[in-house]
Order: C-alpha cells, then sequence, then structure tokens
C-alpha cells in the first residue's frame, strides 16, 4: 500500500516528547488522547486557513471516476458521466444492494486493499459493487486530501441521489471508506440527507483518519448520524485511526491500537480494519465482539454482561455500542467466540503504554 498519512510520523513525535509531561489536559482523555485532540484542531485550523477560499474546482472533481465490478467485467466511468452509463439497460440493478468502497489517501480504487474489498463483494454474486476512484484529489498532501474529502464525498452524494431517483432504494446503498475514504463516505452522507431529505442505508468506517478529524464536531467527519447504521473498525487509534467511537457501534480490533498483533509499522495496524472485514465477508461471523466499558475491563475478563455482536459483513443494523475482541496475529484473523475473551498476557510496549498515561 501507499503511504497512509505523512501526518502520523509527526503525531507519534509529538506524543513521545508529551511523555515527559505529567498532567492531562483535557479531564476526560489520556494525556496522549488530549495531545493528539488538540494536534487535530492545529490541523483543522491549517485546513480552514489554506483551503476554504478555494473556489473552482470543478477541474478536479471531473478528475473522480466510478469503476463498477460486475462479475468478470470492469467497467470504468468519469463522474459527470457515470450515472448515463450506470442507467443503460443490463448494466445497474436497482433491485439489489450497492456496495460502494472509498479509497484512503494516496491510494486509488486499483490499490490492493480496496480492490480486494470490492473484489470480496463481487465475488458473493448478489450486489452492485462500485469504487469511487478519486486519486487526483488524494495525492498532493494530507491536509488538502482531508480539504478534499467534502468535494468527494458531494459529488459522490449527487451521483447515488439520482441513482435513487433512478430507481434505486437509499436503505440499499452502503460505503465502505477506508482512513480518510470514511470520512468521504460522511459527507456523502450528510449531503445525500441535504438532497433526499433522507439516509443513506448503512457506512462503515474502516479505521477513519484521525489527524485533522478526531474531536472535530459530528458535520466536520464521518458521525453516526450520516446514515441509518454507522459501524466503525478501529485498528489504529492514536496514529492514523481516529481516536473517538463514532458510530452507532464501534468495534475495537485488539483494542483498536496503536498497534496490531503481528504488525511492525503504523500502516499495518491502520489497515488491519480493513483487511478483518474482507475476512468477515468470506467468512462470515468469524469476528464477535463482546460490549464493553473498555479494553482494560476487556483484558481483566470484566465486562458486565454477556452482550455480543458480529463485526463486519454479518453486522446488525441494530448493534449499539462499543465492542472489543481479539485476532490472530495473522490471516486468518478471526477467533470467533474465542476472540471475546482475554486469553493472552497483557503485554506492554512504548505505543500502548503512550494510551495509558493517566498522570
Amino acid at each position: 500500500m501507499h503511504h497512509y498519512s505523512v501526518v502520523a510520523p509527526l503525531f507519534a513525535v509529538v506524543l513521545l516528547a508529551g511523555d515527559a509531561l505529567s498532567r492531562r489536559t483535557e479531564p476526560d482523555l489520556s494525556f496522549a488522547e488530549s495531545v493528539y485532540a488538540k494536534m487535530s484542531g492545529a490541523c483543522r485550523a491549517i485546513m480552514d486557513l489554506r483551503y476554504n477560499d478555494l473556489t473552482d474546482q470543478n477541474h478536479q472533481i471531473k478528475t473522480i471516476k466510478i469503476v463498477q465490478l460486475d462479475g468478470n467485467t470492469v467497467r470504468t466511468y468519469p463522474i459527470n458521466e457515470a450515472f448515463v452509463n450506470l442507467t443503460k439497460p443490463g448494466i445497474f440493478d436497482i433491485t439489489k444492494q450497492t456496495k460502494i468502497i472509498i479509497h484512503g489517501y494516496k491510494d486509488s480504487s486499483q490499490s490492493a486493499v480496496p480492490l480486494d474489498l470490492a473484489n470480496a463483494y463481487n465475488d458473493k454474486k448478489m450486489f452492485n459493487v462500485l469504487l469511487v476512484d478519486a486519486e487526483e484529489m488524494n495525492k498532493d498532501g494530507y491536509i488538502l486530501s482531508a480539504h478534499n474529502s467534502r468535494l468527494i464525498g458531494k459529488r459522490l452524494a449527487n451521483l447515488l441521489a439520482n441513482l435513487e431517483h433512478f430507481g434505486a432504494n437509499a436503505e440499499d446503498f452502503h460505503l465502505l471508506g477506508i482512513s480518510l475514504g470514511a470520512h468521504v463516505a460522511g459527507w456523502a452522507g450528510k449531503y445525500f440527507q441535504q438532497y433526499k431529505a433522507r439516509s443513506l442505508g448503512r457506512i462503515t468506517g474502516l479505521d477513519p483518519a484521525g489527524p485533522c478529524f478526531s474531536y472535530a464536531y459530528s458535520g466536520q467527519r464521518l458521525d453516526k448520524t450520516d446514515a441509518a447504521y454507522v459501524d466503525v473498525l478501529h485498528s489504529n487509534r492514536l496514529l492514523q485511526g481516529i481516536i473517538e467511537p463514532l458510530g452507532h457501534a464501534d468495534f475495537y480490533i485488539n483494542g483498536g491500537g496503536p498497534n496490531q498483533p503481528g504488525c511492525y509499522m503504523p500502516s499495518c495496524s491502520h489497515l488491519r480494519a480493513a483487511h478483518v472485514y474482507i475476512e468477515s465477508i468470506k467468512v462470515p461471523k468469524s469476528f464477535i465482539g463482546v460490549r464493553c466499558k473498555s479494553w482494560k475491563h476487556f483484558q481483566s475478563n470484566a465486562c458486565e454482561k454477556e452482550e455480543y455482536a458480529v463485526l463486519g459483513y454479518g453486522s446488525s443494523t441494530a448493534t449499539r455500542g462499543h465492542y472489543y475482541l481479539r485476532t490472530s496475529p495473522k490471516p486468518p484473523y478471526g477467533l470467533g467466540m474465542d476472540g471475546i475473551k482475554n486469553k493472552e498476557p497483557v503485554t506492554d510496549n512504548w505505543l500502548k503504554s503512550l494510551d495509558d498515561l493517566n498522570m
């Protein structure tokens, strides 16, 4: 995969420097979380100062493409021609659910993870499968790309609103956003509501990007109000992934990070959420989470009630709350019901200790 965030190394340096300080800056956040939240706020301020006066970006928006997987057939349309082409006879089935995969920073629709995700759904032969390709708007610096997520989401919402007018059901639209793509999905959900006065069916955030978005207002990033059901998978919080819950259901894979078992680089942990979701499509119900107050409670096997939920492909839209689970360090990641109890010795590392600073 490409470099998912050039901002993350800076965050790591600041977090390490913060280890020398011994007080919280927010009453409800750990020191590391507070530093991260403040840096995200600074990132948003830079974004507003530098890019809010950009007016004519139609030339960039026209570079967005829609890629359709239809069995063994792949069709690619410029965004301005997508609706006309998708609504030709025999191309788009309005009776099926539609899965829309949105890649992250410095990626494209043909990058390994979004393509694997799309192919997993395509192999089911029961969905419309579309990928958004916004590579040209996601390659020239992270802060500009974060700003562009709103423009991409708005243009996608326009296409989905037209498809709904054509006869597709809004409840059948399921957007899956990877990292920065999760916030693109959030913007699409917000604008779709403005256009149609109803909600998209589902948005899945796969470790939504944290830099510039953590502790932003709900109108500035993915939020549970953006679709009828919003589920979020966390795997690299405090580095490239967002630190707070965003959805109706938030699943914390091995505590949500920052490190994932078997990973040595932040990008590996960041993309673990997507890899886990892809596996859930191929092996449904292989990932079960237990509702719990925190990862520390989970590690102590102290979750109060035995409330379980399926992560990923088979997730119930009625799921609410925060869920925790363990996975294997390498594929297959799913442990089924074995993943809901802490059976491993708790081992700290320098990244994990940052999240546990309570002084």
